[in-house]
């Protein structure tokens, strides 16, 4: 029984096919204006990895940041929609049952969420006002440096004497790596990054003390693929935390575990 789960990100848009206990397809494309068509393109991208017809799923469920109808993108009935707290935790729980405490980051917001022994939200926190506390400042730096997102992360570990970065306000953090690399000598980028990361990893660090570590902490979203951040995250933790291998599309898998519901249950056959 094949389902997809689409998670609507500010910045990229994914789906994520299921069939059973396995992932058989997902893709990521960057979100437009409406997200209506990368919806589209990637559910389409999907399907194509994981050799099935749209006719063939027997459930769909949306989630993420932007409230865009996207029936178009899997079939012509509705679409069931969940909270991302909810598909964040399903999705969390469905590839690692042991985490009882989840930190998801993506491009302009992120939450912490601690978790009961079978899965369900029982406190989260949430954050969408400070920018350095996601993964807005990393495209920021990624700018200013002309250095790959996904260069970001193993350059950082390069790092011998990390730079800090004070300020909880992006603007004025931007203004401190700009000092960091104007200084004479200027610090190397390695240096910088691993600053950055730090400065990420401290303010989340509070987000997740407020719902607690009961148990094992699982780093996930997109920047949970900056191997710099997830260390900086690490020594707070003092221990390894988990990560999934594709980190980013956690959300996407718990719609589409949610949908797999859907489909047992026949409320949404033949989407």
């Amino acid at each position: 029984m094949a389902v997809i789960g689409i998670d609507l990100g500010s910045q990229h848009t994914k789906a994520v096919i299921l069939d059973g206990d396995e992932i058989a397809g997902g893709a990521s494309l960057s979100t437009g204006e409406t997200a209506e068509t990368e919806a589209r393109m990637a559910a389409k991208e999907a399907l194509q990895q994981a050799g099935i017809e749209r006719e063939d799923l027997t459930g769909a469920v949306v989630t993420g940041a932007l409230s865009t109808p996207v029936t178009a993108a899997v079939s012509d009935s509705a679409i069931q929609q969940r909270s991302e707290a909810s598909c964040i935790a399903t999705g969390a729980h469905f590839k690692f049952p042991e985490a009882r405490t989840v930190l998801y980051v993506g491009c302009d917001s992120s939450m912490a969420l601690r978790l009961s022994e079978d899965g369900q939200v029982e406190e989260s926190v949430r954050n969408e006002r400070c920018a350095v506390s996601s993964g807005a400042l990393l495209d920021i730096v990624s700018r200013m440096l002309e250095i790959p997102i996904e260069e970001m992360g193993p350059m950082s570990l390069e790092s011998t004497t990390p730079q800090t970065v004070t300020s909880r306000c992006v603007v004025f953090a931007e203004g401190e790596i700009l000092g960091f690399i104007n200084s004479n000598p200027p610090a190397s980028f390695p240096d910088v990054l691993a600053g950055v990361n730090q400065c990420i990893a401290d303010g989340l660090w509070g987000m997740v003390q407020r719902v607690g570590v009961p148990g094992e902490l699982l780093l996930c979203g997109g920047v949970a693929r900056n191997a710099g951040f997830v260390k900086a995250m690490e020594d707070h933790l003092g221990r390894p935390a988990l990560v999934p291998k594709q980190p980013q599309y956690v959300r996407a898998l718990g719609a589409a575990v949610f949908a797999q519901g859907i489909g047992k249950n026949g409320q949404n056959g033949g989407a």
